[in-house]
């Protein structure tokens, strides 16, 4: 098992975080589903609320078909029907668990353990580790301004001028000049027990489905400011229960192209489809509304600096 903590510092407040991960989270679900090929994308089985002993959140059931995505070397040992992820997460914002497993693969799977405090990285231990697992964790310090672009890069904190004040993130010690920080600390731990093979894909796990990933999601929840500020969580939820459509509308459209049989109640006549269509037409205006109306806000917010 390759354990890492990885502590990602933003200038932003806790519940400004809440709504900027999954606003994020959402539109970034969107745009893989509308741009994936034919079988692929993300699909979303579950999202409601949970509550167990003194615990209250929000529980997700996901599924990342994404046989297009995975490296050469990888996806010549997995059966096309297996190459899939399996995301369970349970957000009881400001901490969170979530766990991923291939259910080709009975001894492999990772999970994420999130706390959020409004500190700069400087909690050592947030986890309560012992003694045996702080020697096996390594942690690594993520500076969105600062560390590594990929060379086709899109999302620069370092340029975008956000209306509300957020971004750009300049120079060296741009933590130590910000007004307010907060710390996403994410203990990570892969472990895929496969001899011959167990080494090289949790060092592939941790570098491109965490780290790197950590890195440009973050960077996109900061350029997006202007998106998601001033929402609030009434409107995320719209939104992903859009994202939830949108999913199951390209499902039904694969199916029908095939030629099979279209089982969901909503999808059994062609003016059931027209309805659902003109429903989520309604939902994207919506979005498109608070979209606006959140550029206004901005826009107010610039012109009183």
């Amino acid at each position: 098992m390759l354990i890492k903590e990885y502590r990602i510092i933003l200038p932003i407040k806790l519940e400004q975080y809440q709504l900027a991960q999954l606003y994020m989270v959402a539109k970034e679900t969107q745009k893989v589903t509308k741009e994936s090929s034919i079988g692929e994308g993300i699909e979303i089985v579950k999202n409601e609320p949970y509550e167990k002993e003194k615990e209250k959140g929000q529980f997700t059931h996901k599924v990342y078909h994404i046989a297009s995505k995975l490296p050469v070397w990888l996806s010549t040992i997995l059966p096309e029907s297996s190459m899939l992820f399996v995301e369970k997460a349970w957000n009881a914002f400001p901490v969170c668990m979530t766990k991923y497993n291939c259910p080709f693969f009975t001894k492999f799977g990772f999970s994420v353990q999130s706390i959020h405090q409004q500190n700069a990285g400087t909690s050592e231990n947030v986890f309560n580790l012992n003694k045996d697992e702080l020697k096996k964790r390594e942690v690594v310090m993520i500076d969105l301004a600062n560390d590594p672009y990929p060379k086709n890069y899109e999302y620069d904190v370092r340029t975008k001028e956000s209306k509300c004040g957020v971004t750009p993130l300049k120079g060296k010690n741009w933590i130590e000049k910000a007004q307010v920080v907060m710390c996403c600390y994410k203990l990570v731990r892969v472990e895929f027990s496969y001899w011959g093979f167990s080494g090289k894909v949790e060092s592939f796990v941790h570098k491109k489905a965490v780290h790197e990933t950590f890195i440009d999601t973050h960077r996109k929840c900061l350029c997006w400011a202007d998106q998601w500020w001033g929402l609030k969580m009434k409107d995320i939820r719209k939104i992903e229960k859009t994202t939830q459509k949108i999913y199951q509308k390209k499902l039904r459209d694969e199916k029908r192209k095939k030629g099979e049989k279209i089982e969901s109640p909503e999808s059994s006549s062609s003016s059931s489809d027209s309805e659902q269509e003109k429903e989520n037409e309604k939902e994207n205006e919506k979005e498109k509304e608070i979209e606006k109306k959140n550029e206004e806000k901005s826009e107010e917010l610039s012109e009183k600096k």
